[in-house]
């Protein structure tokens, strides 16, 4: 019966994790209202083609679309595992959750303008050679956005883990906020890293604006290393847990 609960709790959530959220709020609503519209943002710009060649110019384009619409839906997550979990919805919040909206909706134009010409240079094509683009600015405002955002993702589960007690997080559900701040302060750093690496790019030394574009390919690993580890100290952290109460039943 343990079992079965706790795959439904799964399913409905999260396992070591109980959603304190109760109904979509207005602030929630809100919040996905904006989310929508910076996707709609990204294929705005799309009419509908009148000839081959237009068709043609507009599935070129999926693989752009594609990375941009994974990105705004990991941000989504972000957001809303945040007020599923912990149902704040106090000032401090709610000037946050609106910091982060508006720079979900002005990330939106870096983003697409960056991976537009990213994919464009894979492919070949002319997208991917615009003229006048400024490398090292696009970089700084790009990563700049990376840093912005999660920080403030950062910030609002700070808050919820200052007030840990008041909010009644059992062992798990701080590990799981510890583990959480971590996975944003990994995206703030590769992004603070980018912008640093741009700065330091000169007409006599091009390397640094590469390599500030090359570090993200590094999050991947450090996101799945950083939550490999903290899997397994959670695994064994509950481990000791049950085994200190099964002995403490034992001795009554």
């Amino acid at each position: 019966m343990a079992k079965k609960s706790m795959t439904l709790q799964a399913l409905r959530g999260e396992r070591y994790f109980r959603w304190r959220g109760g109904d979509v709020s207005r602030l929630e609503g809100l919040t996905d209202a904006v989310m929508a519209l910076a996707m709609t943002l990204l294929i705005v710009s799309f009419e509908v083609p009148s000839t081959w060649m237009e068709m043609r110019s507009v599935f070129e384009q999926v693989p752009v679309l594609l990375i941009c619409f994974t990105m705004m839906v990991m941000l989504w997550f972000y957001n809303f595992q945040f007020h599923r979990r912990f149902g704040l919805e106090n000032f401090y919040t709610v000037v946050l959750n609106a910091v982060f909206m508006f720079l979900v909706l002005i990330y939106v134009y870096p983003l697409k303008f960056l991976f537009t010409i990213l994919v464009g240079q894979a492919l070949g094509g002319e997208r991917g050679n615009p003229g006048d683009i400024d490398g090292v600015s696009m970089m700084v405002i790009y990563s700049s956005g990376v840093v912005a955002i999660f920080g403030v993702l950062f910030l609002m589960n700070l808050h919820a883990y200052k007030h840990r007690d008041i909010l009644e997080l059992d062992t798990a559900e701080r590990h799981l906020t510890r583990a959480t701040l971590r996975e944003h302060a990994i995206h703030m750093g590769f992004g603070l890293s980018s912008v640093v690496l741009a700065l330091l790019a000169s007409a006599d030394r091009p390397w640094p604006l590469a390599a500030s574009g090359l570090v993200y390919f590094g999050v991947g690993p450090a996101q799945g290393f950083a939550g490999f580890a903290s899997g397994r100290k959670l695994r064994a952290t509950l481990a000791r847990e049950a085994e200190a109460a099964k002995a403490a039943m034992e001795l009554e």
